[in-house]
């Protein structure tokens, strides 16, 4: 029976969320592999890490999708002292391919992390305002203070608020990664409040000024939520081409926040 390839997974990848969409400063699609290379396993991941390259050889992986690219631009020198050209030694070594899908599937209406966490966090009449933008209704409304605290539970991990605690919460945006700019499309679209990856000093100062809230949820923490649908989807689609193929969740975490 014949298996998917590299390239045939490439291919989904990019009937979702096409690559030609990705930023000018992005380098999202095939990293490391050839695209004629079968694969039978997949592992999915925010980073690549040692630790995942070693629970990708675990898992008989053949290919590892993560969101964040490995090679943002050309190395010089393959020094493998250092860790971009040492993983990609690691890669070459075990025979595993390395795909990134960025700020392509960032603007994926299903599979963004964005709509992902805003899924999590159970907003009502979810919708989308510009590339990265999503904002939602809660349930009721919260105090600006409690919210932050249901946030921190929800995405299991230190969360800070920038503004008083005061304001009471209607409908809350979602920008993951860092993009706290996306404040001025949140605060447009009716939003009192941003939940973003990594929040900037002066988009706290000029949100402040004008009365918006800002929750910085870390970059790892708001973009995690993404990962368990991508898997469904990668799943569900190539189950339909009845070749035989597995699909992970990579377990390890680059850092741990305190």
């Amino acid at each position: 029976m014949a298996n998917h390839t590299v390239g045939s997974i490439l291919n989904w990848l990019n009937e979702q969320a096409p690559f030609e969409t990705q930023e000018d400063f992005d380098n999202a699609g095939l990293q490391v592999g050839h695209p004629d290379q079968a694969v039978t396993s997949v592992l999915l991941a925010l980073d690549l890490t040692s630790q995942v390259v070693k629970e990708a050889v675990q898992l008989q992986s053949q290919l590892i999708i993560t969101h964040h690219p490995l090679l943002f631009a050309p190395p010089h020198v393959l020094d493998l002292s250092s860790q971009v050209p040492s993983l990609i030694a690691q890669l070459i070594a075990n025979n595993v391919a390395l795909i990134s899908a960025h700020t392509n599937i960032d603007q994926s209406g299903e599979y963004s992390a964005s709509f992902a966490l805003a899924s999590q966090i159970g907003l009502q009449n979810i919708r989308r305002e510009g590339k990265y933008v999503f904002l939602g209704d809660l349930p009721e409304p919260m105090m600006s203070d409690v919210l932050r605290q249901t946030l921190v539970i929800l995405l299991d991990a230190p969360v800070r608020q920038y503004g008083e605690n005061h304001q009471a919460i209607r409908t809350l945006a979602i920008a993951k990664r860092a993009y706290s700019e996306g404040y001025s499309e949140a605060m447009q679209a009716g939003a009192q409040a941003l939940l973003t990856g990594e929040v900037r000093h002066h988009h706290a100062v000029s949100a402040a000024a004008m009365g918006f809230l800002l929750y910085d949820g870390g970059h790892f923490a708001t973009e995690a939520p993404m990962l368990p649908q991508m898997a469904i989807g990668l799943q569900k689609k190539l189950n339909t081409v009845q070749y035989p193929l597995q699909v992970h969740l990579s377990q390890c975490k680059p850092y741990r926040l305190q």
